[in-house]
């Protein structure tokens, strides 16, 4: 997840190239307006471009004229800056939803992509340590898992070579969102 850039996202996007992998990076209008060469750079190395909502706000609770602006204010940033259509994939932000979210994403097209394996790494002010990130991500792990982290967290900027080391050493493989059933 993107929602502001604190100087990860490059030593990130490294990583990801080394080992292969396409990511999906979910983002918001802030994002989008601050970084749009790192956005650049995230679909010119294949990744994907999700849609987090234009403000990060609770979707749970909006109606649909609220709902649909949050996203076509990203989809608008996004072509502006790329020339492309977004990629339909969504993630509610805070991992909140409701019936109606779900159901307002799915008429605007789009594939709402939970996660299953996170650590707690979204609050600046209380970021794991390397240690902790790469021992809860390691044990956490596994089969079809859907990792959430965020690129602000320079914990999981340090940790996210040795463990797609360790993760491809137990076995996995990683596979694009656009590979799931």
């Amino acid at each position: 997840d993107c929602e502001y850039e604190n100087g990860n996202t490059p030593e990130i996007l490294d990583t990801l190239k080394k080992h292969s992998i396409e990511a999906a990076f979910f983002v918001v209008g802030s994002y989008l307006k601050s970084s749009p060469d790192l956005i650049k750079r995230i679909v010119e190395e294949g990744h994907i471009v999700g849609n987090l909502s234009y403000s990060c706000s609770d979707m749970s609770k909006m109606n649909r004229e609220e709902f649909e602006e949050e996203l076509r204010g990203v989809e608008t940033l996004y072509e502006q800056i790329t020339g492309l259509p977004v990629e339909k994939y969504y993630r509610p932000p805070m991992g909140k939803y409701s019936k109606n979210s779900l159901e307002f994403a799915k008429d605007l097209g789009y594939q709402t992509i939970f996660w299953s394996l996170a650590c707690e790494d979204g609050n600046q002010d209380s970021q794991p340590v390397y240690e902790d990130d790469f021992n809860q991500l390691l044990k956490r792990v596994h089969p079809g898992a859907i990792v959430r982290l965020h690129n602000t967290s320079e914990a999981n900027m340090e940790v996210l070579d040795e463990l797609l080391i360790k993760w491809e050493e137990m076995g996995y493989t990683f596979k694009s969102l656009e590979e799931l059933p």
